[in-house]
């Protein structure tokens, strides 16, 4: 069978369609929309502005799957919905216009689902997992199993937009987002980094440093592993 899996992220909104076959599946093909929610977002509250880039962006998949008559759908939101005063009202607006059931999921079960995603391509017994975006998601896990996780509001965009003036953020920019950072990290969770080697990421956060550092470190095309050095 073809099922169907819409993301609603805070910068893009993704169509993946795969073909299952009992527990195991394939992608077929996927689509990218470039909402950009998180610009929507004002006084923490997603404009209707934003709402209706929303729907704009599920009308255009919800036509694509007419097309190849795929019904089978499942549509998710995480920070982009979850992060936001006007959760339910956004939900509602949203179902309404396009017929779509949208699930908001919290931030540890992004954070456990991430992981066991990641896990199906990369095969990492001890380390931790990272995914930097919208928010931030962190699992900690051991002999192939999750022993801690936390998920923060703060991510990439956020910081960018409640930080950052101009397109580089200055000295004093940098300052005050490693501050936020750490005061965040410190008061929400205290993660056991200890004996770990491995850190495995996703998001587009993490596809951005990988892409510096092939240009900078002269690595193969291929590439999808880089070291602390070069990270640093």
């Amino acid at each position: 069978m073809k099922q169907a899996i819409i993301d609603i992220g805070s910068n893009s909104m993704r169509l993946t369609v795969y073909e299952v076959a009992g527990e195991t599946f394939k992608i077929l093909f996927r689509e990218k929309s470039m909402a950009g929610l998180a610009g929507y977002v004002e006084e923490g509250r997603l404009s209707p502005e934003g709402i209706a880039r929303a729907c704009s962006g599920l009308l255009e998949f919800r036509e694509t799957l007419a097309a190849l008559d795929i019904t089978a759908v499942a549509v998710f939101a995480t920070a982009s919905l979850r992060n936001i005063f006007n959760t339910a009202e956004a939900v509602w607006a949203i179902q309404t216009a396009t017929g779509f059931s949208v699930e908001v999921l919290s931030g540890t079960e992004e954070a456990l689902l991430g992981y066991y995603g990641a896990g199906l391509e990369v095969h990492c017994t001890s380390g931790a997992f990272l995914d930097i975006g919208g928010s931030t998601e962190v699992v900690v896990f051991d002999q192939g199993q999750p022993v801690q996780s936390a998920s923060f509001r703060m991510g990439s965009l956020s910081l960018y937009r409640s930080y950052v003036k101009k397109i580089l953020p200055g000295e004093g920019a940098l300052k005050r987002m490693k501050e936020a950072i750490e005061e965040t990290v410190e008061e929400k969770a205290l993660l056991d980094f200890s004996r770990r080697t491995h850190l495995i990421c996703v998001g587009g956060t993490a596809r951005a440093a990988l892409k510096l550092c092939k240009k900078v470190y002269h690595l193969t095309p291929g590439s999808r592993t880089i070291t602390m050095e070069q990270l640093e």
